[in-house]
């Protein structure tokens, strides 16, 4: 019976990404819970990396965009489909002039990564809703390194309270100090815990240091 359970259980944590924080686990689970409801022929993942999202994504097309090519070629030999964009995230979506994309992700960047310009918070988001296809969602995090995340958060409302079918932020960050050596099974219960119990997520709003965004069916 124990065998079967740990069978179990290592399945469950196979079919998400394990982040070295509880915090980034919670992310990632979010991530898989809403990209397998958006399909479509075009899905771009921007700052994508070495493409570990790529598995939750549902469209036909994958375009993955960042300026680490080792990352890149690293994703591509694990799918081959992947179309790789070694770019600055600004750059590719200016010089884009293909088919329109059916959903945008962009997560662990901005307000996250040192490489990101984070005075270009809102003009990247910005950026990223005018290449979505009417209909098309986009799915983000923000951190608070280099920005205020309140202020963004009441600009996000007024930017988009009326230009999506469906939006949801979600306030997260405990449990969210990086571990050298994370324990797989405690990050997943703990992620899933958080997901089942809102005020956890920020320990009761000590913690609120990233807002994870997801903007569904563009009007």
């Amino acid at each position: 019976m124990l065998n079967i359970a740990n069978k179990t259980l290592k399945l469950l944590i196979g079919q998400i990404r394990i982040g070295v924080t509880a915090s980034k686990t919670l992310l990632f689970l979010w991530l898989k819970y809403d990209l397998k409801s958006i399909d479509g022929e075009l899905g771009i993942d921007l700052a994508g990396g070495s493409m570990m999202n790529k598995k939750f994504f549902m469209t036909k097309k994958y375009i993955c965009v960042d300026l680490d090519k080792l990352k890149l070629d690293r994703g591509v030999r694990n799918f081959p489909d992947a179309l790789p964009v070694n770019d600055k995230i600004e750059n590719f979506i200016k010089a884009y002039n293909r088919e329109k994309p059916n959903l945008l992700v962009c997560t662990q960047t901005m307000g996250i990564n040192s490489k990101f310009n984070h005075d270009h918070t809102l003009i990247l988001i910005k950026m990223i809703y005018d290449l979505l296809k009417p209909g098309g969602s986009m799915v983000f995090n923000v951190g608070n390194v280099g920005v205020n995340l309140s202020l963004i958060e009441k600009e996000l409302g007024k930017l988009f309270s009326r230009k999506f079918k469906y939006i949801k932020i979600n306030s997260y960050g405990f449990m969210n100090k990086t571990i050298k050596k994370p324990n797989p099974y405690f990050q997943f219960f703990l992620a899933n815990l958080m997901n089942i119990i809102p005020p956890l997520r920020t320990c009761f709003g000590f913690n609120k240091t990233n807002i994870y965004c997801c903007f569904k069916k563009k009007l």
